[in-house]
């Protein structure tokens, strides 16, 4: 039986190699549209589509995992209230990160954003309210998350500013089917903003691990 510390690395390794797996094979095989690109775009017919797919579908289930994890085996030592409100967000997580997974960028343009949106927005709060129901938490994950939550906060508002900057150019891009060219002076600052977002998001994931690791180590 897999342990819960070896699901608690899974939890943030597995789309942190996704991430940089698709990315990179995006760059190599020269399929890319535009240098900075978000990381959706990555999710390009080819092999980089199937790394995409498969990594974070399986990485979202496990996400799901994970929070019923740190509920069952934190639960004990937390404020009991904010520990229920991580499990249900946690889950939320993880279920948009599969479905975001399934949903391509280029095929289901709404579908894929919507959620992406909600990883990106319920995962900082995942990362918040955990925070707050952990009053016992280790040192270590405490100084892990106070860097990872403030980085992803401004990597979440770089984004969106530079999204919201774009769109008042092109108001007719509003509602969807962007056409990225055009976009692309904006997406210069917002694509480095969501990679930053997206890695602080993963050094909160592997704050967690250090959690589950805690309650074993007890």
């Amino acid at each position: 039986m897999i342990s819960e510390k070896a699901i608690g690395k899974i939890g943030w390794s597995l789309p942190l190699a996704t991430i940089i797996l698709t990315t990179t094979i995006h760059i190599v095989t020269g399929n890319y549209r535009a240098f900075p690109f978000f990381i959706s775009e990555a999710d390009y017919p080819g092999l980089e589509r199937i790394v995409f797919k498969v990594g974070f579908s399986v990485a979202g289930i496990v996400l799901i995992y994970v929070s019923w994890l740190l509920f069952t085996t934190c639960k004990d030592r937390s404020r009991w209230y904010w520990i229920y409100f991580s499990l249900i967000i946690g889950v939320i997580v993880g279920a948009n990160l599969t479905m975001m997974a399934i949903w391509d960028i280029y095929r289901f343009e709404k579908l894929h954003v919507f959620t992406a949106s909600n990883v990106f927005q319920f995962g900082l709060a995942w990362g918040i309210v955990t925070h707050l129901a952990l009053k016992d938490a280790s040192q270590k994950s405490k100084n892990l998350r106070y860097i990872s939550i403030s980085t992803a906060f401004i990597g979440f508002v770089g984004m969106i500013w530079s999204i919201s900057l774009g769109l008042e150019k092109y108001p007719e891009y509003v509602d969807g089917n962007w056409d990225l060219d055009k976009m692309q002076p904006w997406i210069n600052w917002a694509a480095p903003m969501e990679y930053l977002l997206a890695f602080s998001f993963i050094f909160t994931l592997k704050s967690f691990e250090e959690e589950l690791n805690h309650e074993e180590e007890e």
